[in-house]
Order: structure tokens, then C-alpha cells, then sequence
């Protein structure tokens, strides 16, 4: 038996009034580093399910509250005059974290003397008041709000560098960590039974600092659950005291066995110490018939986001899942989707309680007969919304009558996983796709109203110049054709992610296609490094010769940039425009 069962949460009656009187269940908690646009979706869905067993939950995103407190005039002048200044000297030795915090400090100057401080304040709090006909009606109200978009970009690397200052003991007053610390102060005082982190990569170091100062404060238990925990299992527990659990893949219904009083031993998709201190991993089984999708955003400072836009989920997993170099699927425990009428059940819910009408379905990529369905059960309610979703290139859609149906039904923008417009690369990476297909494909969609973003990156193996020349050009053609929406993920370099079928067949030297492959630095590293070809520069050179192109044509047709600072802004501007205003910027 573990160890710490006796401290685990104790099995009673949750949904007497007395149970509920007692002290907080749970506090689950969303930490830096990612946007500030609109939420992510895993804290609200464990939410649901606890709250719906009748359990105490107490849920925050703590990154949008930490990039709120940032971006007001008071804390931009702190760290452009102050902490910046004084960090920049720090790391006067470390030329890589010296330039990027110089180019914050050059930005940051820049908005001051041009702007000021104050106006970016007051654009933000505009944005969060939900006025965007005051904003993006108005070209110099529309230009600060692309110039937040950045500034959220920028403070990436402000907590980054802020965070990693505070864990070497540095000694400047930190406006990021102090933020934190009375975070931490706020957790501890709700006397928590247990205190649950989703967690992707980019928000691992902020989890893990916020977890070793939570845990002497609290009694209850420390979890980490999401992607990144699925990926490093037991790695969380090697070096990290704090972590007492590790969820794997989708956790409301262990999470809930757990806060029920079950063994951690006897539960699917855990990872524990045991009585001697060694670390077990119970791999998961999960029952599809018992997942959730339906989020609950109550409590979840959703007036702090700058868009007004809910993430769903209609299915979870790939319906595809062959793509060699992606991982992505693996997060969860297969391919399996909701029903379509529930699917717009929780629509239509989240619309009336949340007063949106905008929604991005977050599936790894929303499938044909399933998206249509749900479309035709929109269309049929009458449901007036807006849509952005992933999707394939998959041969149904040649049929025009789905894409008109899509686009009758609110789903507005789509983004498409393209990768390369190279045939023969498209083979290697075994997309299953046909150029002259997604061209009709295309086709058809921007015709019939629907923006089109396509999702590209470069230097996948044996990629040539002229292959990353015919993918350059293919997007150029469209853009310019305007079937496309600009969108650069070109300039991406590929990432050889773990887990991967491309990284695993790296592992063989006799059989990898790259040159040389360099090892992780640590188990807890996601990316291996590899070394390009020879004819890597004239590639950057060519992908940086088109971007400039672009970056013209933006400027000369009033198109905001976008990226994943501001990804369902598409959405508002195009709804904007639908109700007959004229808007200051364009989509494509």
C-alpha cells in the first residue's frame, strides 16, 4: 500500500451539505507560459466533472491574471526603466538572454515614447470590455490592439527569463515572481485537499516553481496532469519532491476516483511513490463512454482574456494518426468523438451562459462526417455563431455541398495541416493528401466564404530548395488569389518531437534520415536537435526573401498579422464585417 494513502482525500459523502461546507476539494490551476486570447480548455473540463459530483473546486488561470497585471502602465514602465535594465545586467555574460532582453527593452521604449504606457492600458481594457466595434472600427485603436497581441508575444520571454533569474537565487526585486508568490499565498490560504496543474511544455517551468513554494504551505497533495505529463510519466517525480501525482492522458475520471478515497495503487493512468519511496506508473485504461466535454468556465476570469472566443472539443485524438512526424494524438487514448447532437447541446449552453458567440474546436482535426453533422444540428437551431477549426485535406470535401453546408452553419475559418505543397515530401510524411486535391479543395472552400489558413513548415528530410520553393510559391499563389488567408508557418523550422515515428526511425543510425542526430540534453527534454543540410541557408534565405514580401502586402492591404497571440481574431473582424461595419483591418 502507498504510503501516503492516509493523506490521500478520505472516502465520504460528497454531495451532503456538510461535505461541501468542509474545506476546498480542489484547486486547479493553468500556469505561464502561453497566450492571453481566450482559455485553454483542460482546467474547465476536470472542473466539470468534479463540480458535478458535487465537489468543492476552486479553478484560476493564473497566467492571463499574471499577463493582465503586467500589461498596465504602472508595471510596463517597472519593467522598461527598472527590472529589464537590471536584468539585461545580470546577464551581461550570456549573450543568447542579453539580446532578447535588449530587443524587449528597444520595444518597449519604442511604445512609450510613440504611445505611452497609458493607452495601452486603456486599448487592453477595451479589449477585455469586449468594445471591439470602439476598436476595430478605428485604424489607431486597431494598430494598439495588434501592438498588444505583441506585447503579449513578448512577455514569453520576460517570464521565462524572469522565472529562471529567481530559481539561480537572483536578487532583483521580480515583478513576475512577487505576482506568483501571492498566488502561492492565496492556494495555500483555501486549505486545498489537493492542488492539480495542466500542464503543456511551455508551462513547466512555472508549475514546477509554483508547486515547490506551494508545498510547504499545504497539507493536501501536489498533481500534474496534460500532455507534458503524459509524455515524462515519472520523470516529474524523479527530481521534483513536490509532485506526488502524475495524471496520465484524459484524468476526470481517475481524478475523480481519486478525490473519492480510492487507493492511488488501484487507479488507471497514475504515477505514485509507493511505501519505499519508488516511483510506480500505473499505465491508463480509460473508458470512452465516461469522457466529458462539456467545460464549466465559471470562475475562470474569463473577463481577463482580450477575445471573446470558448474552446471545444467535438472528439479527442486523431481520426488520421499517421502523420510521421506528429505526436500529438498520443495525448489521449485514441480516436473518439462526441455526439453531434450534444455537441451543439454544449454550444448552445456556453453561449447563453458565457454570452459568446465565437468557438474554436480545438480537435486535433474536426472529420467530415462528423463536422457535418454537427453543422446540419446548427443550421437546423438556427444557432447564430462563429467557428474556427482544424481540419484535413480529405477527399470528401471535394463534394461542395459540405463546405457550403460548414459555412451556412458558422464555421467561419479554417485552419488546414498542409505541411508541404512538395508531393514527393507529402509522401514521406505520409499526409495521404494530393496537391491537385488541396488546390480544389481550395478552391472550393473560399468560394464559398470560408478563410483558409494553411498550417506549413519547412526542412522535413530530404526536403530540397526547389521542394521548400513549390511549398513557398503554392502559398504565395494562393494568398495572392486570395483563397488563402496570409499565414506564416513556413518560416517554422521542423521540430523532431519525441515519440515521434520520424524520431523513432532517427533512433536506428542505419535507417535515419537525417545527417546527425543529437541527443536531448535531459530525460525531461521533449526536442532533439539534428544538423541540416548543406543547403539550409538558401532556404532561410529564400523563406526570409518572401516573408518580407508579405510583411508589404499586409501593410498595403491593411491585414493584421496573425499568429497564436490572437488565432480566433479572424473570427470577431470577420463577424464585425458581416454586420455590415467597416473595420479598420482585414483578413485577407
Amino acid at each position: 500500500m502507498a504510503d501516503d494513502n492516509a493523506a490521500q482525500p478520505v472516502k465520504d459523502n460528497a454531495d451532503t451539505p456538510a461535505a461541501r461546507e468542509r474545506r476546498t476539494d480542489a484547486v486547479l490551476l493553468k500556469m505561464p507560459n502561453h497566450n492571453m486570447d481566450y482559455p485553454h480548455l483542460a482546467v474547465p473540463t476536470l472542473t466539470a466533472a468534479l463540480r458535478k459530483n458535487f465537489f468543492k473546486v476552486k479553478q484560476q488561470d493564473v497566467n492571463v491574471l499574471l499577463r493582465d497585471f503586467l500589461l498596465t502602465e504602472e508595471m510596463l514602465k517597472d519593467l522598461a526603466y527598472r527590472f529589464l535594465p537590471e536584468l539585461a545586467k545580470a546577464h551581461i555574460d550570456i549573450p543568447a538572454d542579453f539580446d532578447r532582453i535588449r530587443n524587449a527593452l528597444v520595444y518597449l521604449h519604442y511604445i512609450d515614447n510613440q504611445i505611452g504606457f497609458a493607452r495601452v492600458e486603456q486599448v487592453k481594457q477595451k479589449l477585455q470590455a469586449r468594445k471591439y466595434e470602439e476598436v476595430f472600427c478605428d485604424e489607431q485603436e486597431s494598430s494598439l490592439a495588434s501592438l498588444i497581441f505583441v506585447l503579449t508575444g513578448m512577455l514569453h520571454i520576460v517570464i521565462d527569463l524572469a522565472l529562471t533569474y529567481d530559481e539561480a537565487g537572483g536578487e532583483i526585486d521580480n515583478p513576475v515572481t512577487n505576482f506568483l508568490h501571492q498566488k502561492v499565498r492565496e492556494v495555500a490560504a483555501l486549505n486545498p485537499r489537493v492542488v492539480g496543474f495542466s500542464v503543456i511544455q511551455i508551462q513547466r517551468k512555472a508549475t514546477l516553481w509554483f508547486a515547490r513554494r506551494l508545498k510547504p504551505l499545504i497539507q493536501g497533495k501536489i498533481a500534474v496532469g496534460g500532455p507534458d505529463a503524459s509524455t515524462f510519466k515519472e520523470e516529474y517525480l524523479k527530481n521534483n519532491d513536490c509532485i506526488d501525482y502524475a495524471f496520465l492522458k484524459e484524468a476526470e475520471t481517475t481524478f475523480l476516483e481519486f478525490l473519492r478515497g480510492k487507493p492511488v495503487e488501484q487507479l488507471d493512468g497514475v504515477v505514485f511513490r509507493d511505501a519505499e519511496g519508488n516511483i510506480k506508473v500505473n499505465e491508463p485504461r480509460h473508458d470512452i463512454q465516461l469522457s466529458i466535454f462539456r467545460p464549466d468556465f465559471d470562475g475562470y476570469n474569463l473577463d481577463k482574456f482580450l477575445l471573446p472566443t470558448l474552446p471545444l472539443s467535438t472528439s479527442r485524438g486523431c481520426a488520421f494518426a499517421k502523420c510521421t512526424f506528429c505526436n500529438h494524438y498520443k495525448t489521449y487514448s485514441g480516436y473518439y468523438s462526441n455526439d453531434a447532437v450534444k455537441t451543439v447541446d454544449i454550444i448552445e449552453l456556453l453561449a447563453k451562459r458565457y454570452n459568446t458567440r465565437f468557438f474554436h474546436f480545438v480537435d486535433d482535426m474536426l472529420e467530415v462526417k462528423e463536422g457535418t453533422a454537427i453543422a446540419e444540428e446548427l443550421i437546423r437551431r438556427g444557432l447564430d455563431v462563429n467557428i474556427l477549426t482544424y481540419a484535413r485535406f480529405e477527399p470528401q470535401f471535394t463534394d461542395e455541398k459540405i463546405l457550403e453546408l460548414w459555412h451556412k452553419a458558422g464555421i467561419r475559418v479554417i485552419e488546414w495541416g498542409l505541411e508541404s505543397a512538395s508531393q514527393e515530401v507529402l509522401k514521406k510524411m505520409i499526409k495521404g493528401v494530393s496537391i491537385r486535391q488541396v488546390q480544389n479543395i481550395l478552391d472550393i472552400s473560399s468560394q464559398k466564404g470560408i478563410v483558409n489558413k494553411l498550417m506549413l513548415f519547412h526542412n522535413y528530410p530530404g526536403e530540397t530548395v526547389d521542394q521548400l520553393k513549390m511549398t513557398v510559391d503554392f502559398l504565395r499563389k494562393n494568398v495572392l488569389e486570395k483563397k488563402v488567408r496570409p499565414f506564416f508557418t513556413v518560416r517554422g523550422r521542423l521540430e523532431l518531437r519525441l515519440f515521434t515515428p520520424l524520431e523513432i526511425t532517427s533512433r536506428d543510425y542505419s535507417k535515419s534520415p537525417f545527417r546527425k542526430r543529437y541527443e536531448r540534453s535531459s530525460s525531461f527534454d521533449s526536442l532533439l536537435g539534428y544538423a541540416d543540410e548543406d543547403d539550409y541557408p538558401r532556404k532561410v534565405e529564400y523563406i526570409e526573401s518572401f516573408i518580407n514580401e508579405m510583411s508589404q502586402y499586409l501593410n498595403e492591404n491593411k491585414i493584421f498579422s496573425t499568429n497564436d497571440e490572437n488565432m480566433s481574431l479572424d473570427l470577431l473582424i470577420l463577424d464585425l464585417k458581416r454586420r455590415g461595419l467597416e473595420t479598420a483591418v482585414a483578413v485577407q
